[in-house]
């Protein structure tokens, strides 16, 4: 179970999630940053980018023919002796989709918590606040073995499903890599299943992003929102100076040698990485974040700038 009474929950285990903390997460406040649209009159709705006739006020605009004259804005008129028509946004449900990475490279940490513990308890934490909100939530698992794939709905028995495939990830382990399709392979499987206007939350490491990916995130971008969130390890970042360092995985044994030379372009390697993000950073709906093991921002009262 969690530990303590901490205002949001903070798994137990270092190295794992259980179904019953996945499954409480739902009893507690979303971890959200900041708002970045009004919301609309009824709960579970949200506010589309398309322009008509709905609830919510949203801008003027100079008489065109064919307008409507029941939505001349009259004092405006009387004020400028121009006729003005009052534009309106339309509600509209947005459906939410989650990609959580569970490769192993995520099954991996030197301070903190799994990256893999922490991509699962965000995406929990979003599905739980999508549902509360009464829209649609579905998701893909990206994992070594069988990849999950959850289309989006509000039922409450195939969201628990999801919800299971989350937990499953750690109570099997990390398994030998029987998958070996890259993050821009699996998400092009999934593309159909994301209907214009979607939200798309991204917990990853993002350790194989490249220009392919880069570049069908740009073109889904243009039909979706996209929230990306780097989850690293500080050692990711930057090997600590004076010593070698020896990695045993997948049968294979590397020593890196910490010198000057090796530090800078080990540093490089990782700053390409965010660079390619951050590229994405710019566009219009697209927001990116950089979490790290030792400093997870869903466990503090306030996610700050890195919040969700």
């Amino acid at each position: 179970m969690f530990q303590g009474d901490s205002p949001r929950p903070i798994p137990a285990a270092r190295n794992l999630l259980t179904l019953d903390e996945l499954v409480s997460l739902r009893h507690w406040p979303p971890a959200r940053g900041r708002q970045h649209e009004r919301m609309a009159i009824r709960e579970g709705h949200h506010l589309s980018h398309i322009r008509g006739r709905g609830m919510e006020f949203d801008d003027v605009r100079e008489y065109q023919p064919g307008d409507d004259i029941r939505h001349l804005d009259w004092r405006l008129m009387a004020r400028t002796g121009k006729a003005h028509t009052k534009l309106y946004r339309e509600e509209r449900e947005r459906p939410v989709f989650v990609l959580t990475d569970l490769r192993q490279p995520m099954h991996f940490a030197t301070r903190g918590h799994y990256k893999s513990v922490l991509a699962a308890y965000a995406a929990a934490m979003v599905v739980w606040t999508t549902i509360a909100n009464g829209d649609r939530v579905g998701g893909r698992i990206l994992n070594d073995g069988a990849s999950g794939l959850f289309k989006p709905t509000n039922n409450r028995q195939q969201v628990m499903q999801m919800i299971s495939a989350l937990s499953t990830a750690f109570s099997h382990g990390a398994t030998e890599t029987t998958n070996n399709a890259s993050f821009a392979e699996q998400l092009m499987e999934v593309e159909s299943l994301l209907s214009s206007g979607t939200i798309i939350y991204m917990f990853s490491d993002f350790h194989d992003v490249d220009s392919t990916l880069q570049q069908h995130l740009m073109r889904i971008a243009q039909r979706c929102e996209l929230k990306m969130v780097l989850i690293s390890d500080p050692l990711e970042a930057q090997l600590p100076s004076g010593r070698d360092y020896r990695f045993i995985g997948e049968g294979r044994e590397v020593v890196v040698d910490a010198n000057t030379q090796q530090q800078a372009q080990y540093y490089s390697q990782f700053q390409q990485r965010i660079d390619l993000l951050e590229q994405l950073h710019n566009l219009r709906g697209v927001e990116f974040a950089h979490w790290q093991s030792n400093h997870h921002p869903l466990f503090t009262m306030s996610g700050g700038q890195n919040g969700l």
